[in-house]
């Protein structure tokens, strides 16, 4: 008997150390979330970067981008350097949706004409109007090397600068009308499409709408003028405004885009679009 329990203590003895290591090795279970990365939220930032200096017909321009998330509605302060002297410190009211893009020549027309080889350096934003982290303020400035070569007693003419060409399209939208008190009120939306037809991009500018009475007669501002975004050359943007009301005969409207003449376009007599209200 005695001999028996040695046996069996002996037997156990050894078996525990080995279960104990079983239950040590095994892997736990998995979670339903195990592997899985946190979701990220994305905050909105501002970016404005200075994407290209370049020539046409020797003349320098800028183009800038605002790649960042939030719109820009700012003024903007610019400086231009050739060969580190300044040749442009100007201020400009910038729009530009997330994505949007902006193209100019620099100074007033005929504007800064290279001859030669130089080295060009533009930075937009100068005072951080947009508060812009510094990292982010890094892609503020460009410095490229340009070179143009212009014939003796030559001066670039503005008609051969890549210049834009706008034109303004109109279509009524959420066409409405009602009775008020036996006399009829006919309402509508307006939306404006505004195509950029030529080779060089166009600044932010306004539409004036006016219309006539229904039976002929001049035409008279309907509304305050409506803001247009910077379009890119070739490309088009669509504003809607409203509503505008009318009673009696339907009013023929007149769109005039640019109307204050902020662009510098290939053709400037093609910038007006009419069209009746239905009825």
């Amino acid at each position: 008997m005695k001999k028996t329990a040695l046996v069996l203590a002996l037997v156990l003895a050894f078996a525990a150390p080995a279960a104990r290591s079983q239950s040590q090795t095994q892997t736990p279970p998995k979670t339903a979330n195990a592997g899985k990365v946190p979701s990220l939220t994305t905050v909105p930032f501002v970016d404005i970067e200075m994407t290209d200096v370049f020539l046409d017909h020797c003349r320098v321009w800028i183009r800038f981008t605002n790649v960042g998330t939030v719109a820009i509605d700012k003024n903007l302060k610019e400086r231009v350097w050739v060969d580190d002297v300044l040749k442009d410190d100007t201020v400009m009211h910038v729009v530009l949706a997330p994505g949007a893009l902006f193209a100019h020549g620099v100074l007033p027309d005929p504007g800064l004409v290279l001859s030669g080889s130089h080295t060009v350096r533009a930075t937009i934003d100068v005072d951080n109007a947009l508060n812009e982290t510094a990292a982010r303020r890094a892609n503020n400035t460009k410095s490229v090397p340009l070179s143009c070569t212009l014939l003796t007693n030559t001066k670039p003419q503005v008609g051969q600068l890549a210049l834009p060409d706008l034109t303004v399209a109109m279509d009524f939208k959420a066409m409405t009308h009602n009775d008020a008190s036996g006399q009829m009120v006919y309402s509508c939306d307006i939306q404006f499409t505004v195509a950029n037809n030529g080779a060089g991009d166009a600044g932010p500018c306004k539409i004036l709408l006016e219309w006539d009475s229904g039976t002929g007669g001049p035409f008279a501002a309907c509304g305050p003028e409506i803001s247009v975004p910077a379009v890119p050359a070739h490309q088009s943007v669509a504003v809607t405004s409203g509503p505008y009301k009318h009673t009696g005969p339907a009013p023929t409207y007149r769109a005039t885009v640019d109307c204050h003449n902020a662009v510098t376009e290939s053709n400037e007599a093609n910038n007006t679009a009419t069209k009746k209200f239905p009825g």
